[in-house]
């Protein structure tokens, strides 16, 4: 699976879907994190003991998704943008999943649309999560694992009506 959420690993994503899934290897693909080593070291102690954290930046991320080792390992793929998102499901092997988390709250960007209290997006981020889903990887929202899931087609009809 791969996790949308602008804040990428915290209390969510560290226990409740790392938790759920099962995963064993939690991969942050971001290149600012990547390039910051204080805000790498703030992701590492935010991981579960239960899961190895490893943050890349896109070059390096590419070659690691595309690893035959990596099929040993249980992988949750975080990102913080519907774009690296797209790269994701574009450069890896075996993405079934793109679920969207909070995303779009504190950017502060005024092209963004309010779809609920945790997803604002704007034309470009619908864009990337329709490529996502035309190259044949399911897009849904869901904050918890114990919540309903909401899906693309119910995302897109929602930022119609807005």
């Amino acid at each position: 699976m791969v996790r949308i959420d602008e804040r990428l690993v915290h209390g969510q994503v560290a226990l409740i879907w790392s938790r759920s899934l099962g995963v064993d290897r939690i991969l942050v693909v971001n290149d600012k994190a990547a390039a910051d080593p204080v805000q790498t070291a703030t992701l590492k102690m935010a991981a579960p003991d239960t899961a190895k954290l490893i943050v890349l930046d896109r070059k390096k991320a590419k070659t690691l998704l595309n690893d035959p080792r990596l099929a040993n390992f249980k992988v949750l793929v975080v990102v913080n943008t519907p774009a690296d998102a797209r790269f994701v499901a574009e450069n890896a092997n075996d993405v079934g999943l793109v679920n969207i988390g909070n995303y779009g709250k504190t950017a502060g960007d005024p092209t963004k649309k309010r779809i609920n209290d945790n997803l604002f997006l704007n034309d470009s981020d619908l864009a990337d999560l329709k490529a996502i889903a035309a190259s044949g990887v399911k897009v849904e929202y869901q904050l918890v694992p114990d919540q309903a899931k909401v899906s693309l087609d119910q995302i897109i009809s929602q930022e119609a009506k807005q």
